[in-house]
């Protein structure tokens, strides 16, 4: 299997601090995870199993042998966003269903 789709993976800081100069609070910058996976669409059999109808824009990603997931908010790639509705890892590689989310 080729890993050749480069994703990140965002968790949100729930560090905020003030900045008397502005006179605000900031909050700090989320921490990002770059890894490389490969990405395919949802089958229909699948689909129907997790959602019960035939979803546009699932996704399966499947992860490096021996990855270790990172706390994540959501995963970016393609220029959008995506929220992981489950996870399995059979085998060797870690498999994640993600679907797509409005910015």
């Amino acid at each position: 299997m080729r890993l050749i789709n480069e994703l990140t993976f965002v968790k949100t800081s729930t560090e905020t601090r003030y900045d008397p100069e502005l006179g605000e609070w900031i909050e700090s910058e989320p921490v990002k995870t770059v890894t490389t996976a490969t990405i395919t669409d949802l089958g229909t059999t699948r689909s129907v199993e997790i959602f019960g109808d035939i979803k546009q824009g699932a996704k399966v990603i499947r992860l490096m042998p021996l990855f270790i997931l990172p706390d994540f908010d959501w995963i970016e790639f393609g220029g959008k966003k995506w929220e992981l509705v489950t996870d399995r890892e059979p085998d060797k590689f870690r498999t994640l269903i993600v679907r797509e989310v409005s910015i």
